[in-house]
């Protein structure tokens, strides 16, 4: 066969060309230290490398994102609950010192102030923690403060509190009293009008300060309190309310104020609503009806005017709220079960959140808020002992006298008496704050169960992370030396092709005759 220079020539140019591109591959590879620039290159590599960015994005998103975020929720969580349960401590002593001795007019009043700043401390500072601008025990409201920040007289609010039939605290009230009238003359009237003591079973609502009128919104109870009793399976089975209420309940509610004469004066088929202490007192023969059906129940009832520093009803309970300024009427379900999950693996959620129902009870403030209406009346009782004394030292009359001394009598005894409740008032203070604590207690161990969970999930993730790392390098990146070899092959490789070719082409076809 015959060869032209043509033949030669394009012969050569090929050869140069492959080498040069050999070249380029080889120098892209040894600068970028990728195996491929494009998939065209190796349409294998390259969907192995898109599947395993895929993978190594969404580990890098749920280890360094989603596990560290919801791991930082909660380690804000348990530091609150842990600086409520220390706080707890703290009380106890206190608690331990009114439930141990009768205590004096400027020790009472410290102690019962320091315990009243811990319980603001415990939702103030502790039970309203926001992480990153989201409240962290307040359920799905994470941009809604679980308190109140400023008192208002706009919302009016119908709660539904649910309690159990063992919810009844047995305690002791004074009733009664004398007190001083210039028109007595014998001292038995007030010796006849000396205080006693009952027993009564009470209930301590949420709050304190409700209102004596009923909600009066469409599609509520219209009636000031309503207490349903219900079966194991949830079926009403009786209804207290007040006279007027309808359909006609089983038992009627009277209704109140703590002040009020015979207030506490409770009769075995009585049922009363403190509604400024938001109390329910019942008498034996209500309570036993109670307990003899193990009756799971819920107490409806209207509070407004809420102070700074107040729980949003709709944090705890099932409520309805109506506005006065914008004439809105506003419906929250039971707040249970709201649930903040992160997905912190593939197919893998976590519940980071801890509700405030959940786990710090609103018994914290309610039991001072007994201990203080109890060292009230010790304060009320010693101030007009007090009087009575001082009379007595500027009177000479010795009817008037004796009368006066009859008079501190029956007072002293009502100090007694009343001083008496002060201390049981104190000791259900250490009842509480040992079953508040075991709550929070459980919350916290519910809680580091969960961060133990999601730090297993993060080693996990680092790990995969690493070995996707590998996968990715492996089937991406080059070797060095392997490159450097070969584009050194491929440089001598084209370097020679060069020189061969201007070699042949510098030759004509004379110079082989």
């Amino acid at each position: 066969m015959r060869v032209t220079n043509s033949m030669i020539s394009n012969s050569a140019t090929a050869h140069i060309t492959n080498a040069k591109n050999s070249l380029l591959k080889y120098s892209d590879q040894y600068t970028t230290q990728k195996k491929i620039q494009r998939p065209s290159d190796d349409p294998t590599v390259a969907v192995r490398s898109l599947k395993l960015r895929t993978t190594y994005s969404q580990l890098t998103q749920y280890a360094e994102k989603n596990v560290k975020d919801a791991m930082s929720w909660m380690d804000t969580t348990e530091t609150a609950l842990s600086n409520i349960s220390k706080k707890f401590d703290n009380m106890k002593s206190y608690f331990n010192q009114g439930a141990n001795d009768y205590l004096e007019a400027d020790n009472r009043k410290d102690v019962l102030a320091t315990l009243q700043q811990y319980v603001k401390s415990i939702f103030e500072d502790e039970a309203n923690t926001d992480y990153s601008g989201r409240y962290v025990f307040t359920g799905f409201r994470t941009d809604t403060s679980l308190l109140f920040p400023e008192g208002t007289d706009k919302l009016s609010y119908q709660i539904k509190e649910n309690f159990s039939y063992d919810s009844f605290d047995n305690v002791k009230v004074v009733t009664g009293g004398a007190n001083y009238d210039d028109s007595v003359t014998d001292g038995q009237d007030y010796i006849s009008a000396t205080a006693t003591t009952k027993e009564v079973y009470q209930l301590r609502l949420a709050y304190d300060n409700c209102s004596k009128d009923a909600f009066g919104q469409t599609g509520t109870t219209g009636a000031e309190i309503v207490i349903s009793l219900k079966d194991k399976n949830g079926n009403a089975i009786k209804t207290y309310a007040p006279n007027g209420y309808n359909p006609t309940p089983d038992r009627e509610v009277t209704t109140m104020k703590s002040t009020d004469k015979n207030a506490y004066d409770i009769g075995d088929d009585d049922i009363r609503y403190l509604y400024d202490t938001g109390e329910v007192l019942v008498g034996k023969n209500v309570y036993s009806e109670i307990q003899n059906s193990q009756a799971d129940f819920n107490v409806t009832y209207v509070k407004n005017d809420f102070e700074k520093g107040d729980i949003r009803p709709e944090m705890y309970f099932e409520c309805t709220a109506y506005d006065s300024v914008n004439a809105k009427t506003t419906n929250y379900a039971d707040p249970s079960d709201q649930e903040i999950q992160y997905e912190i693996n593939y197919s893998q959620n976590i519940i980071v959140n801890t509700q405030a129902k959940d786990a710090i009870s609103t018994d914290i403030y309610r039991v001072v808020d007994y201990i203080a209406t109890t060292v009230k009346y010790v304060d009320e009782v010693e101030t007009k002992l007090a009087e009575v004394e001082k009379m007595i030292k500027n009177t000479t009359d010795e009817t008037k006298l004796k009368t006066l001394e009859s008079l501190k009598t029956a007072l002293e005894t009502e100090k007694d008496l009343r001083g008496k409740v002060m201390t049981e008032a104190f000791g259900k203070g250490l009842t509480m704050i040992d079953e508040a604590g075991q709550k929070v207690s459980v919350a916290t161990s519910e809680l580091g169960a969960k961060y133990n969970r999601a730090q297993l999930t993060y080693n996990k993730l680092l790990d995969e992370q690493t070995d996707a790392e590998d996968k990715l390098s492996e089937n991406e990146d080059v070797s060095l030396t392997d490159v450097y070899i070969n584009l050194t092959q491929a440089d001598n490789l084209y370097q020679a092709s060069l020189s061969a070719t201007a070699k042949i082409l510098g030759n004509s076809l004379l110079n082989y005759i």
